[in-house]
């Protein structure tokens, strides 16, 4: 039996993080980002998912501090926090 090279093989310890959630938060905050203020509805019709899973997400970014949410009138806009001191997103 073959045994797997030193890089294939995991290390002990190494935490891996959900690559698909990942994925999920930097398409949203890329959305953001490019589109300005959103509702999580806005955001579920663009890219054809279901609210919740948009307003998951979204927490998601709030609690990382990369999204914030601002109650207008009966509904939530969200839109992305610019920190200056971060590297620019270039479109």
């Amino acid at each position: 039996m073959r045994e797997f090279p030193e890089f294939l093989e995991e290390e002990e310890g190494e935490e891996e993080k959900d690559w698909p959630a990942a994925i999920r938060e930097e398409i949203i905050e890329y959305i953001l980002r490019r589109y300005g203020v959103l509702r999580a509805l806005d955001i579920a019709r663009v890219l054809n998912w279901k609210v919740r899973e948009v307003n998951s997400v979204l927490r998601q970014l709030e609690h990382s501090g990369r999204a914030k949410r601002v109650k207008l009138g009966r509904n939530y806009v969200w839109s992305p926090i610019e920190e200056l001191h971060l590297t620019p997103m270039y479109y």
